[in-house]
């Protein structure tokens, strides 16, 4: 049961590693049909890897082991056989590794985001005649310029 559950989490991860890179390229080019069609495919990944994840977490919690990462170790060392504890302990560690790297890429795309973000807010505020340095947070964390009267550059 575990082998299988833990070979469909990495599948999966494997998808969504794949959805991040393309997600990536599609926001180095700004392809925007690219981008919406990734996302609505990383939410559909994203939902069946917590589908997956509630499995685990069910089963180890019947085998009688805590629901993290040391109950699942721990769910290891019961296995009978060595060869068996061998291959599990490789999907653990294959599964351990993808997700560090699904966070990475995550991450990566974040800051790719965060930054094409900010060309734009300079670019707009540049065009409205306003210095892109002068502006101020409000209470909804809203870029506001000093000299607008606080008001936001756009609702949103």
């Amino acid at each position: 049961m575990l082998e299988k559950l833990l070979r469909e989490e990495l599948a999966a991860i494997g998808i969504l590693q794949q959805l991040l890179q393309q997600e990536y390229d599609a926001l180095r080019t700004r392809d925007v049909s690219v981008l919406e069609s990734v996302a609505g495919e990383k939410q559909i990944i994203v939902n069946q890897l917590h589908d997956l994840d509630t499995v685990r977490v069910t089963y180890l919690c019947e085998q009688g082991f805590a629901a993290d990462r040391q109950g699942l170790h721990a769910c290891l060392n019961t296995v009978p056989t060595r060869e068996q504890r061998g291959i599990l302990s490789k999907l653990v560690s294959e599964f351990e590794h993808a997700i560090e790297q699904v966070h990475v890429q995550n991450e990566v795309n974040g800051a790719v985001i965060t930054a094409s973000r900010g060309y734009v807010e300079q670019a707009l505020a540049i065009i409205s005649g306003r210095d892109p340095l002068e502006f101020l947070y409000d209470h909804d964390s809203r870029k506001v310029f000093s000299h607008n009267n606080g008001q936001p550059i756009a609702k949103a």
